[in-house]
């Protein structure tokens, strides 16, 4: 059986105890019911796993003597960034939960041309980063979709939680994948399936011959597709437009169908 998994920040900074509080706390000691002496795994969020055995309850904390340190093992060679054109909620949350069981680092949330949901907050303005101004439903959406992202890295025993960001634009979220090591497109009009496994091949020997994780761009498109005019400015921006197979994949689907297949190439 696999022990409980936790994440605590600056726990990086600890020599011989980790203090957990909060809803953590409360988890541990009063719904999970561990008792002095039990094991859990505690991430500091950057890939590094600590193996502790709790040692007291104190006032709203649990103290967690450090047993061992390991470096985490469960992250892709490659940090995938999925840029999804936003869907209903309802799909959205399982894309989130089932592409950070697979390896995703981060979402942002894309308004595309085709988009059926519309942000209730908005006329198109931005804040000083370039995301969409919102309504405070929106936001507190954002930080339901971060709790999902959350139980899920546990789940799957991530070593990091991948954030899912505020919602952007199609033009901004193009900017800032442009600034990555590779964009990829899938979409139903590409070259066909060669082209794409070389595409991926060629992930891979950068991810072998980089001193660090590359990043990769994956935009998906929302359930009315991508406008044309949006993947005309992906490959301007060198987007590699690619396919996932002879079928018509739900945008639901194909993210994570899209994770799975980097997953089975990128893992050693």
């Amino acid at each position: 059986m696999s022990l409980y998994r936790f994440y605590v920040e600056g726990c990086s900074n600890a020599s011989d105890k980790i203090y957990i509080s909060g809803k953590d706390q409360n988890h541990i000691k009063n719904v999970l019911r561990l008792r002095i002496g039990e094991e859990i795994i505690i991430s500091d969020g950057t890939s590094r796993d600590y193996h502790c055995r709790i040692a007291d309850y104190p006032e709203d904390m649990v103290e967690a003597e450090i047993i061992d340190i390991t470096d985490n093992a469960t992250e892709l060679p490659a940090q995938v960034v999925l840029f999804q054109g936003m869907p209903k909620a309802d799909k959205f949350e399982h894309i989130i939960q089932k592409t950070v069981e697979l390896g995703v680092h981060e979402i942002y949330p894309v308004m595309m041309k085709r988009c059926v949901v519309k942000l209730e907050g908005g006329n198109g303005s931005t804040d000083k980063n370039g995301f969409l101004t919102v309504s405070s439903k929106e936001a507190k959406k954002i930080q339901r979709y971060n709790n999902i992202a959350e139980a899920a890295a546990k789940q799957s025993q991530r070593g990091i939680i991948p954030e899912v960001k505020s919602f952007v634009s199609f033009k901004r979220a193009a900017e800032i994948a442009s600034e990555m090591d590779v964009v990829l497109v899938p979409y139903e009009s590409a070259e066909g399936m060669d082209y794409s496994r070389n595409v991926i091949a060629e992930i891979k020997k950068l991810c072998t011959e980089s001193s660090k994780r590359p990043m990769v761009a994956v935009f998906i498109g929302p359930e009315g597709g991508f406008a044309q005019e949006e993947i005309d400015l992906l490959s301007e921006k060198g987007g590699r437009i690619i396919s996932l197979g002879r079928r018509i994949l739900r945008t639901e689907t194909a993210g994570p169908a899209i994770m799975s297949v980097m997953g089975f190439a990128l893992d050693e």
